[in-house]
C-alpha cells in the first residue's frame, strides 16, 4: 500500500510472550514521528448542498444513509467545524467535515476523506474527533481507519480550505498491534501540549487486552514526537476520555469488578516527559457498592470534573453523579447533579470553561443541556435541546459538546442523521498575551449571549513587587474582543503569570526585569 502520507513508524514490537512473577515487565509503551507530505488534490467539490437552519434544530445530514460520531469545535477563526462519519459499503467509510460562519445557522461541507491520501479512498474512516488548539491558529484531529489500521491525525492552518485538511495530515501504522479501535477524543492545551486518547484490543510485547484505554501525547508540537501509552492492569476499560492540565495528561475510563459484577472509576495521569509509561503513573479509582460508568471528563487550569453515571441509589435507576478537583487531582469533592428518580440518565458529555461546566445527557430519548458555574457544585435545572419528542439515539459517541455548541445522534428521519444546536451561553477565553512595558491580553466571548460584570485578574508569582492588577469588564457581546492590561510592572526574575477572566484561566511563564517582561 502507497500512502499519501508518512506514516508514523512505532518502535520495533518485539515477539508476544508471556511473563511469569518475578520477570521484567516489558512496558506498554512505544513512540513514533508524524512526517507529513502535503498532496492536496484541487478543486475540492462538496457532496451536499449547504444546510439552512429549521426553527429550532439545524439537520447537518440528510443522506439515506446513517451518519454516525459527530465531533464540533470553534476554529481559531471564529468558525465553527463538525465531523462526522458515514460508511458507505461494509469495507469503506470516510469522514465528513462542515464549517458554518454565521454562528451555525447554515454549514456547507468544505472537505472528505474520500481523498487518494493516504488511501483513504479505499478505506473505513470512523470515530473523528477535532478540538481548537489555544494560541496556535489551528484545529487538531484524528480518527481511525478501520480498514488499514491506521490512525489519522490532522493539523488544519485554515479551516476554510480543502487543501489545508490535506497538507498536514499524517497517520500512524497501527495494524499488527491494535485493532477494533473505537472511542476517540482529542485534546489540546497548547501548540507543544496535544492528546488523542481512544480504545483498542492490544496484542503487544506479551499482552493480549481485549479494551484498552490509551493515550498519545505530543509534548513538543504536531511535528514532534509522540508517545502511545496504556495500562496492562486494566485489559477491559471502557468509555475512555482524555484532559490536559497545567502539569499532567490524563485518562478516566470504566472498568468491570469481577468479584462484585459491578463497574468503577479509574483516573490516571502523568508527564509524559518524565515517565512515558502509564502503567506507572499514579492513579485513583472509584468504586461503590453499585456501578459506576460512562465518565464524562474535562480539565481547565488545575481543575478537574467528571460527571458519570450510576445506579448507587435507593430504584437502582441510571442517575448522574458528579465528581470535581480543584488541585490537580489531589483530592476530590463530590457535586451534586439535578437527575430524576426512576428515570435513566445516560451518556454524559461535558464541556468545560474555568469554573463553568456545560454537560449534555440523554432522557428517555431525549438530550438536555445543564450548567453548573462553580466546578460543578451546584447546577441549573435541566432544558431539552431536541425539538421533536423520543429522537435522540443513545449510545457511546452519539453526542458531543464545546464552545462551538452540541451535535448528536438523531433518528426523527426514519434513519440516523446529525443535528446541531448553540451552546446558550456567553464563553470567555483569554486569547493572547503580549508583554514589554507591563503585561497586556486579549479576551473574548465566543459565545452566542452576552457576558455582563465580568471580572478578570492578572497575578505574578515570583519576586515582582508591581504588577498584580484585578478589574471588570461592563459588557462582553457575542464575538466580541476586550484588551486588559497590568499597568506599570517592576520585579526580578522569571515568573508565572496567571490571567483568569469569568472563571477562564491560563498561565504563562515570562521573565520580568525591572518593568519590562519577557519571553512571553
Amino acid at each position: 500500500m502507497v500512502l499519501g502520507v508518512v506514516v508514523a513508524a512505532l518502535l520495533a514490537l518485539p515477539a508476544i510472550q508471556a511473563y511469569s512473577t518475578g520477570e521484567e515487565r516489558e512496558p506498554f509503551l512505544a513512540t513514533g514521528h508524524i512526517e507529513t507530505v502535503a498532496q492536496p488534490r484541487g478543486q475540492f467539490t462538496p457532496a451536499t448542498e449547504p444546510v439552512s437552519a429549521c426553527v429550532g434544530n439545524v439537520q447537518l445530514s440528510s443522506d439515506q444513509g446513517e451518519e454516525r460520531h459527530p465531533t464540533i469545535a470553534q476554529a481559531f477563526d471564529g468558525s465553527f467545524v463538525v465531523a462526522y462519519d458515514k460508511q458507505v459499503s461494509p469495507l469503506t467509510g470516510h469522514i465528513y467535515f462542515l464549517r458554518s460562519t454565521d454562528n451555525g445557522d447554515t454549514w456547507t461541507e468544505v472537505w472528505n476523506t474520500d481523498t487518494e491520501a493516504g488511501d483513504m479512498n479505499t478505506g473505513l474512516q470512523n470515530w473523528p474527533a477535532i478540538c481548537n488548539v489555544p494560541g496556535g491558529n489551528a484545529l487538531f484531529g484524528s480518527w481511525n481507519d478501520e480498514a488499514q489500521g491506521i490512525i489519522f491525525f490532522i493539523n488544519v492552518s485554515d479551516p476554510a480550505s480543502a487543501a489545508s485538511y490535506e497538507a498536514m495530515l499524517g497517520g500512524y501504522d497501527a495494524s499488527d498491534w491494535d485493532y477494533d479501535r473505537s472511542m476517540f477524543t482529542v485534546e489540546a492545551y497548547s501548540p507543544q501540549r496535544l492528546s488523542v486518547g481512544h480504545v483498542g484490543h492490544v496484542i503487544y510485547a506479551g499482552y493480549d487486552l481485549p479494551s484498552a484505554s490509551q493515550i498519545i501525547t505530543f509534548t513538543t508540537g504536531y511535528q514532534g514526537s509522540f508517545g502511545i501509552t496504556g495500562d496492562e492492569d486494566y485489559p477491559l476499560s471502557y468509555n475512555n476520555e482524555i484532559g490536559i492540565t497545567d502539569n499532567y495528561f490524563w485518562l478516566a475510563w470504566d472498568s468491570p469488578d469481577e468479584d462484585t459484577g459491578n463497574s468503577y472509576l479509574v483516573v490516571k495521569w502523568g508527564d509524559p516527559d518524565e515517565e512515558g509509561d502509564a502503567h506507572l503513573w499514579p492513579e485513583t479509582e472509584f468504586h461503590s457498592g453499585a456501578s459506576y460508568m460512562d465518565p464524562a471528563f474535562d480539565a481547565s487550569g488545575t481543575n478537574l470534573v467528571m460527571v458519570y453515571m450510576s445506579n448507587d441509589n435507593i430504584y437502582g435507576d441510571w442517575d448522574l453523579a458528579v465528581k470535581y478537583s480543584t488541585d490537580e487531582g489531589s483530592t476530590w469533592q463530590d457535586g451534586s447533579f439535578p437527575s430524576q428518580p426512576q428515570v435513566d440518565e445516560k451518556s454524559p458529555e461535558i464541556f468545560m470553561s474555568g469554573s463553568t461546566v456545560f454537560c449534555t445527557f440523554v432522557r428517555e430519548g431525549n438530550l438536555y443541556l445543564t450548567k453548573s458555574t462553580d466546578l460543578g457544585q451546584n447546577w441549573e435545572e435541566p432544558e431539552r435541546i431536541n425539538d421533536q419528542d423520543g429522537t435522540v439515539v443513545e449510545e457511546p459517541g452519539a453526542v458531543a459538546i464545546s464552545e462551538g455548541g452540541i451535535v448528536w445522534e438523531d433518528t426523527r428521519n426514519g434513519n440516523i442523521d446529525i443535528y446541531y444546536a448553540p451552546l446558550p451561553t456567553a464563553i470567555l477565553n483569554v486569547e493572547s498575551v503580549s508583554g514589554g512595558f507591563g503585561l497586556s491580553a486579549t479576551v473574548s466571548n465566543t459565545g452566542t449571549v452576552a457576558a455582563e460584570n465580568v471580572e478578570w485578574s492578572i497575578q505574578f508569582s515570583g519576586l515582582v513587587f508591581l504588577g498584580n492588577t484585578a478589574g471588570t469588564i461592563p459588557v462582553l457581546g457575542p464575538g466580541e474582543t476586550e484588551t486588559i492590561s497590568t499597568g506599570l510592572v517592576f520585579g526580578l526574575g522569571p515568573s508565572t503569570i496567571t490571567i483568569t477572566v469569568g472563571g477562564a484561566s491560563r498561565s504563562f511563564s515570562g521573565l520580568v526585569l525591572g518593568p519590562l517582561v519577557l519571553g512571553l
